[in-house]
């Protein structure tokens, strides 16, 4: 199995072992693509995503990859394409987008010269 680490702070990763398990996501359904797909679940992925890794045996589902945008224009592109979320925070550094009811949430970290972003779909 190749595995891929996304460098990622601690309260983070624990972030996202708590909505994993919230949502019953397993480490097992991991998939990492040699090219990325232009939408997860009917959510946009922008056109230069790459190391792109998805949980998607089943719903609920996430998909991780890397843009070469800042976090606002990462915001931008999905603000823009899907309109303005139903929530928008800021938590220790990322930008949290939530639509459609907390079935789908987009969230958007700094990573080097780009954007890593992570969608959560339930």
């Amino acid at each position: 199995m190749l595995k891929i680490r996304f460098p990622m702070s601690k309260s983070f990763a624990i972030l996202l072992n708590v909505l994993w398990l919230n949502t019953g996501i397993s480490a097992e359904t991991t998939q990492v693509e040699a090219v990325c797909p232009t939408d997860f679940y009917a959510l946009p992925i922008v056109n230069d995503a790459k190391f792109c890794q998805t949980f998607a045996a089943e719903l609920p589902a996430t998909l991780s990859y890397h843009a070469n945008l800042a976090i606002d224009a990462a915001k931008t592109f999905y603000t823009e394409t899907l309109g303005e979320p139903e929530s928008d925070n800021m938590i220790k550094g990322r930008i949290v987008l939530v639509y459609q009811a907390g079935k789908q949430t987009v969230i958007i970290s700094p990573d080097g010269q780009g954007s890593q972003v992570d969608i959560l779909v339930k």
